[in-house]
């Protein structure tokens, strides 16, 4: 059975524009935590961002693995953190001196900063650099658990550039999440959502096979490689899609909130899910 349900959030759970939860989706996940289920928003966003994803419901949302597995939170609890290494964000802005579409952005308690940056640049492109109205010289010396590069041009440049970040600062992992989002997120080498993932399975006393995981890009396939009962939604990008071992249909069908309740059903009826059939 499962007992222990990992889903990313945009374009996975949420589809909406505004980012927010829908209703039945909330309704789902309340059914799966009234079957004993634990329900954990497993993404690259920060945990501040959480309760106005799902519509101010906090219990929704309450345990959550956030910033890619850095920080993970259990019934509202930070349980674990892990920082992004400040040597390496150093080497970052380093390396980015001289890259005239490229620069890094750190955050720290929900508040974005370009670092090395032109702030007139960073004003005139708040497509790319939502949320970010400061710029900093340097990298903070505190500990950083959310940090990107922000790129102004194609998706194409931005793997680029994290190809080129990866070859020349092998302690750190640069992964582009999806096509249309022209950012690259930066954890420790190795690291991934699977981290938050495990530390919640075995805070909770479970096993690997009692997990299911849900995603759409290219930062959820850590956890989806480390899940055996992983599922991918029908927009994914292809290598999500084949790395998963089950698939549903789109996020904008509610296809993760279907499952959810799926599960939920399964879970009180001491068996599998009938999508994993």
């Amino acid at each position: 059975m499962i007992k222990l349900v990992l889903s990313d959030l945009d374009a996975t759970l949420i589809w909406r524009e505004d980012h927010v939860v829908t209703q039945f989706a909330l309704d789902a996940i309340h059914a799966l935590q009234a079957a004993g289920v634990h329900f954990v928003p497993c993404t690259g966003r920060i945990f501040r961002d959480l309760p106005r994803m799902f519509a101010g419901d906090e219990a929704a949302c309450a345990t959550a693995v956030t910033s890619n597995g850095q920080l993970v939170y259990l019934d509202g609890e930070l349980v674990e953190k892990v920082p992004i290494d400040h040597d390496g964000l150093l080497a970052v802005m380093g390396r980015l001196h001289d890259v005239d579409d490229s620069y890094l952005v750190v955050e720290y308690e929900g508040e974005k900063v370009a670092v090395d940056a032109d702030l007139g640049f960073v004003l005139a492109h708040p497509d790319n650099f939502w949320s970010v109205e400061q710029a900093l010289a340097s990298v903070p010396e505190r500990p950083c658990y959310k940090a990107n590069v922000r790129v102004v041009g194609s998706f194409g440049r931005c793997q680029e550039v994290a190809a080129e970040l990866a070859r020349a600062l092998p302690e750190l992992d640069f992964v582009c999440p999806m096509p249309g989002t022209p950012h690259i997120d930066i954890t420790p080498h190795g690291f991934g959502k699977d981290h938050g993932g495990d530390f919640l399975m075995e805070r909770l006393g479970l096993t690997p096979d009692e997990v299911c995981c849900f995603g759409d890009a290219e930062n959820d396939l850590a956890v989806l490689r480390h899940y055996a009962n992983s599922v991918a939604v029908a927009n994914a990008v292809p290598v999500v899609r084949e790395t998963a071992r089950y698939h549903i249909g789109p996020a904008d069908e509610e296809s993760v909130a279907r499952a959810l309740l799926d599960i939920a059903e399964a879970t009180d009826a001491g068996r599998m899910p009938s999508f994993m059939s």
